[in-house]
């Protein structure tokens, strides 16, 4: 394949609409408990809840409404069950590169096995070593918890009204319980399962050497970029690039002349109301308004962190070696795309 045409691949622009109930469901599920927290004065905890409000609606299966609310019912207890054991292992790095091992290689093994099963697995290994890497997480917990429990409810309350007052479309759903059965009795390779974990655990362990501060932007940026075709890989690493530094270019100019918690709410209010068309467009488009979001998080949940600490900087640095390592997974499960790549451009 011509060089030219994996560019295109990597930035086509999809056709596809994006329904309006997708589109207000997502701003309401994710801003709803941030305008919450802004009038009690607990904007920190309200922060991650708004961040649980993202993980509901990337997790939604938009199947029929009972089933799907079983979906994410069991999705909010394995989360809050990973956010704890994340938590109790702070500190305690040979058990969390160990768990991290293990749920890193269910994650490759679910890759397989249809996008609600990948997601699902792939946030509950996201929320563990998220919560494994910050004390706060353990100090918080409780209160965490509380108002992951409040994300989802209110989450529900949302889609249960959209789906009452728009009769939108049902999309056919694969229970969960099915797709492990398959994963465990399935026999394929597990050959990309084994070089997730490895790339993961590997680059847990070279941020800590080196001391990255957030090394589950690292590990989580590598895991959501590898995948089983080698060229989709590569093509999705581009995409987070891009994306990532565009969003963070943006929101750091924001953040720059505006500190305003309202302003700040406002600004995530409509690149969460963005961001279900940014996915039906393209994974780049969908990075820009999900990396902006969450650098406004940040400032939210701790004002001037973003300048003081060079967050915005370190999160494209962060996100690029994540990408980086992926790239890296990718040629090692196709080595033959190089020499491929290298022939083209020499033409």
């Amino acid at each position: 394949m011509a060089f030219k045409e994996h560019i295109e691949n990597t930035l086509r622009i999809s056709p596809e609409p994006t329904p309006l109930f997708k589109m207000i469901l997502s701003a309401t599920g994710i801003t709803t408990p941030l305008i919450i927290g802004y009038f009690t004065n607990h904007l920190f905890v309200s922060m991650f809840g708004s961040l649980m409000g993202l993980l509901y609606y990337l997790n939604d299966p938009f199947g029929p409404l009972v089933k799907r609310s079983k979906h994410l019912i069991v999705t909010f207890m394995l989360l809050m069950f990973s956010l704890s054991v994340g938590a109790f292992c702070v500190g305690n790095d040979y058990l969390i590169v160990g768990i991290l091992f293990v749920l890193s290689f269910i994650v490759g093994k679910s890759k397989d096995f249809g996008i609600d099963l990948e997601r699902l697995m792939l946030f509950i290994t996201l929320q563990f070593i998220t919560a494994s890497s910050e004390v706060v997480m353990q100090l918080q917990l409780q209160d965490l918890i509380l108002y992951s429990l409040f994300a989802f409810a209110n989450y529900i309350f949302w889609a249960a009204i959209l789906f009452k007052a728009i009769r939108h479309e049902i999309f056919p759903m694969v229970s969960k319980r099915e797709s492990v059965k398959n994963i465990i009795s399935h026999n394929k390779s597990s050959y990309f399962p084994l070089v997730c974990a490895i790339f993961s655990c590997v680059g847990y362990v070279a941020a800590k050497m080196f001391k990255f501060s957030h090394a589950n932007w690292i590990v989580g940026t590598a895991l959501i970029v590898m995948l089983p075709d080698s060229y989709k890989s590569i093509y999705k690493s581009t995409q987070r690039i891009i994306g990532t530094t565009v969003g963070v270019i943006i929101a750091a100019a924001v953040i720059t002349y505006i500190h305003d918690p309202k302003l700040l709410i406002t600004f995530i209010f409509l690149l969460s109301f963005l961001m279900p068309h940014g996915l039906a467009k393209n994974y780049w488009i969908a990075n820009i308004y999900i990396a902006a979001m969450i650098l406004f998080f940040l400032e939210i949940a701790a004002p001037s962190s973003i300048a003081t600490h060079h967050l915005a900087f370190w999160r494209i640095i962060d996100i690029l070696i994540g990408c980086l390592i992926g790239v890296l997974a990718a040629l090692i499960m196709k080595p033959d795309i190089l020499i491929k790549s290298t022939k083209t451009l020499s033409h």
